[in-house]
């Protein structure tokens, strides 16, 4: 029987810390173990596919960045029928073995149409938020380190009902050109054509430790961020987070803000305000359409 490539959905968690990113570093040829693509393609490479296999994935999160549930496809060429269940179940092993602490969820058959990355409809990135309710406790839950932002650094002012006011400012459909970051390596043409205009849509909820039986999680506020929209720019949220924390620590303004929005330039950003730091950031969720859905599901 001849070898037929196909076409399948991983979904896949993992926790960033160790890792320079989701995106590999190097071509295709070479294992980069040290990035999340990298490393699931290597935990790939032990079955007897006809093909190397190179995963795309849905979203790019940076070093330090997390994943709650995202999606990529990848196209393996193999012949009769394959068995996905023993597919997610051995690349676990595989990447057990190896130490990583990424996890993949499913594996779905699809079309060859689907794209992880173009087929997606919305993305949700989450941002975690710890506060203490004594401004001098610097006491943090080990459980917590490296998966949230502790804001134990600011003044006993810092002022959660500015931040939460703040969020308006970002909803709707704007130029966040302002709220992007350049990359290094991109061509400056390309980056004078880009579209920086995104719809956005953020709500703040209240929420809770990550082991609620550690005493210290008690003296701590916990809150989430979400964002959603169908794409992102570079940098995006961590900059409109770190925004919103200098407005509850009262080292911008909501005008000062406006600013930004209004007046959308790689040059103004105001110095104030420091991105926020990767380890509180969470890809969520990918939406794909319900037909896409039906068809995985079916």
């Amino acid at each position: 029987m001849s070898n037929i490539s196909r076409r399948y959905l991983l979904k896949l968690s993992y926790i960033g810390t160790s890792y320079r990113g989701s995106q590999k570093h190097v071509n295709n040829a070479v294992v980069d173990i040290d990035t999340i693509q990298g490393a699931i393609e290597y935990s790939m490479r032990r079955f007897n596919f006809s093909n190397i296999p190179t995963i795309s994935l849905a979203g790019r999160t940076d070093a330090g960045v997390h994943a709650l549930c995202t999606s990529a496809h990848v196209d393996l060429e193999h012949s009769g029928t394959l068995d996905t269940e023993y597919l997610v179940r051995m690349m676990n092993r595989n990447l057990i073995n190896a130490n990583h602490e990424i996890r993949i969820m499913s594996a779905h058959e699809v079309s060859k149409d689907f794209h992880a990355r173009y087929s997606a409809k919305s993305r949700t990135y989450l941002y975690r938020l710890i506060i203490p309710k004594d401004p001098l406790d610097h006491r943090f839950p080990i459980a917590e380190a490296n998966r949230s932002l502790f804001l134990n650094m600011y003044p006993q002012n810092f002022d959660i009902e500015r931040l939460r006011s703040g969020i308006k400012l970002f909803c709707g459909t704007k130029d966040f050109m302002t709220f992007s970051a350049r990359k290094r390596d991109r061509n400056p043409e390309f980056e004078m054509r880009r579209n920086f205009v995104r719809t956005l849509h953020v709500t703040m909820k209240e929420a809770g430790p990550l082991m609620s039986f550690d005493p210290l999680s008690k003296n701590l506020d916990y809150w989430h961020l979400e964002f959603t929209s169908r794409s992102f720019l570079y940098n995006q949220i961590r900059r409109i987070v770190g925004s919103l924390i200098a407005l509850g620590s009262h080292k911008v303004s909501e005008e000062d803000i406006q600013t930004m929005i209004q007046v959308p330039s790689h040059h103004n950003w105001n110095p104030h305000v420091t991105p926020a730091a990767p380890r509180g950031l969470y890809l969520k969720n990918v939406e794909y359409d319900e037909e896409i859905t039906r068809e995985i599901c079916s």
